[in-house]
């Protein structure tokens, strides 16, 4: 009989391990796809402050020029004025 009971326990141990260990990647995936989607979101790409000196110093220019309001309307009439982004689908 307690032979009986010692299977019971170890079955019911065992049973609990792997419902836990269920839940824990199910956890782990869920984590991984919020992280997923927020990253796809909008990623943006790091510039050296040298680049970032240099890219102000040319819009600044633009803008003097008058040539910063031509490209404006122009991207806002074309369909494929959207933001660049990264992507970072592993595939």
């Amino acid at each position: 009989m307690s032979r009986k009971n010692n299977r019971t326990k170890i079955k019911a141990q065992y049973e609990l391990e792997v419902e836990k260990e269920r839940l824990r990647k199910e956890k782990l995936t869920k984590k991984r796809e919020r992280k997923a989607t927020s990253q796809k979101k909008e990623t943006v790409k790091k510039v050296s402050n040298k680049v970032l000196k240099r890219m102000r110093q040319r819009q600044l220019e633009k803008e003097a020029r008058g040539e910063m309001e031509e490209e404006k309307a122009s991207k806002s009439k074309s369909k494929s004025a959207k933001p660049e982004t990264m992507d970072t689908t592993d595939e």
